[in-house]
């Protein structure tokens, strides 16, 4: 007996994808609440737990006191979608999830990059990424950015098509 999410009329899951996407959304909920960078100058050792949402959305870093209102929050609520989706079967959920995980990664990144970089130039556009070289990105950042990527392209191969 096979439980009716993996056979039926619709396109059936894919249980092998289905479980590799939802530890993919895993990686990426676990990953938020990790150090992202290690120290290297002004720039502190520092994850995305006390960095405000609502600031980073409009472009500029804050800190925040509540871990509610912070980006972690934001990208690990992302990477329990994306199980979700996953486990359901909903590929638009767990795509949304992981493109949304990795474009907030990818938003904070920058944004430290930019912030440590010109701290007395908020409207600079000079950006220079040897102020954050790879050796500096620790295990929050790679296992977010991961399993955002591996997620979101796993994703696609969540149904099967229906024969005939």
């Amino acid at each position: 007996m096979t439980l009716e999410l993996f056979s039926g009329t619709r396109a059936r899951i894919r249980p092998q994808v289905a479980a590799f996407t939802a530890l993919c959304g895993v990686a990426a909920a676990a990953g938020s609440l990790l150090t992202w960078v290690s120290a290297r100058g002004p720039r502190p050792a520092m994850g995305m737990a006390h960095t405000s949402l609502a600031r980073m959305l409009v472009y500029s870093f804050a800190h925040t006191g509540s871990f509610w209102r912070s980006a972690a929050f934001a990208i690990f609520i992302l990477g329990v979608v994306m199980v979700i989706g996953a486990l359901a079967g909903v590929r638009t959920l767990a795509v949304l999830a992981g493109l949304l995980a990795l474009a907030g990664a990818g938003m904070w990144t920058g944004l430290v990059v930019h912030y440590f970089n010109t701290p007395g130039l908020p409207n600079s556009h000079y950006l220079n990424p040897a102020n954050l070289p790879w050796g500096d990105l620790r295990a929050g950042a790679w296992l977010t950015i991961t399993g955002a990527v591996l997620g979101l392209v796993s994703a696609f191969w969540l149904r099967r098509r229906p024969a005939g």
